[in-house]
């Protein structure tokens, strides 16, 4: 059996790149091209999709509405691809709206695509060649827009329990956590501890997202530790440790992991596609394919130089909407602020 993971897609437009952003770039070409004769020796594979699919509550005019927004007639696209499990335990999927979260849901569905990580959901289970492959999800960074998060999987010490408990219930289990900081260049602590506990239980795999960063990947035990792995489809731009990503291929069967390994992967096109970059490299104990760094300072001033250097790209209207809200919001907040007092 052989399934490959990948990390953060999304398949709208971030602020920076409205209109030259993959949600447009996939109105006229297709943003697995570069990668399609590596996904299909696949028997299919897993990713995190950041960013939701729908069409309600729509407004074209308004930065909110438009960003981190893809169309539910690219789940067909995923799907032709070979994805047959996405994450859907993040903070962006209920960007839009609990409505907007259900269209995602049945987009998927319609595509014949299993989300993973509905709040109590169990596992979702794949036969391949009279095997079981079963997948939990969870999330410990709540969307602003889901506070309670209610829609989708909390990480917490019930869901370690039950994903422990499911370990038992098919040949395979991976778990996909949302977890870290977005800051971090490196795995955390308690990341690390939770893989131990994990591998310790028979999981056969724990992959990350949400730090947007692609980290070191491990075998512990018999389990495949990788805490993130950063950006797939996504135009985060503006530092090049963004667009440096990679596909985790896994061989394996009853008997465990016979080979894992990484296919190099740089994203071209304002983020919007992957290109691999090199043959694949044999994971052994640990690879750390990328330089990180120790931090990420001065990402914003980068995030705005990017932002300004491709103003006039796209759709300038939105963007000159959303960086006047951005500046003038906190001086008339105070403006508001000093009337009250």
């Amino acid at each position: 059996m052989r399934i490959m993971f990948v990390g953060d897609i999304n398949l709208g437009e971030y602020y920076t790149s409205f209109g030259h952003g993959p949600g447009s770039y996939l109105e006229h070409s297709d943003v697995f091209e570069n990668v399609r004769a590596v996904f299909n020796q696949a028997d299919f594979l897993v990713g995190n999709l950041e960013a939701p699919l729908t069409t309600r509550n729509f407004d074209r005019t308004e930065p909110e509405s438009v960003v981190l927004r893809g169309n539910p007639k690219h789940a067909a696209t995923l799907r032709n691809a070979g994805f047959r499990i996405l994450q859907v335990a993040n903070n962006h999927t209920v960007q839009h709206g609990a409505e907007g979260f259900q269209e995602t849901l049945d987009a998927l569905s319609n595509s014949s695509i299993a989300a993973v990580g509905i709040n109590q959901q169990e596992p979702q289970v794949i036969n391949i060649d009279e095997e079981t492959v079963g997948f939990l999800a969870a999330s410990d960074v709540p969307d602003n827009t889901d506070k309670a998060q209610s829609s989708y999987q909390r990480l917490d010490s019930e869901f370690v329990e039950r994903a422990i408990k499911a370990v038992t219930e098919v040949d395979h289990l991976f778990v996909l956590l949302h977890w870290g900081l977005e800051s971090q260049t490196s795995c955390m602590a308690y990341q690390r501890e939770l893989i131990r506990t994990l591998s310790e239980s028979g999981v056969r795999g724990v992959i990350g997202s949400h730090p947007h960063l692609f980290y070191e990947v491990w075998v512990e035990n018999r389990t495949v530790a990788a805490p993130s792995l950063g950006n797939f489809v996504f135009d985060l731009c503006w530092d090049k440790r963004l667009l440096q990503s990679g596909i985790l291929d896994l061989t394996f069967d009853k008997a465990g992991i016979h080979n894992v390994c990484i296919w190099p992967v740089e994203l071209t096109n304002d983020g919007c596609c992957p290109l691999i970059t090199s043959a694949s490299i044999p994971v052994g104990k640990s690879v750390r394919l990328y330089d990180l760094g120790e931090d990420m300072k001065g990402e914003q001033f980068r995030k705005l130089g990017y932002f300004f250097s491709n103003f006039y790209r796209g759709e300038v209207g939105l963007k000159a909407k959303f960086i006047a809200r951005k500046l003038l919001g906190p001086v008339a907040k105070r403006l508001r602020e000093t009337t009250h007092e």
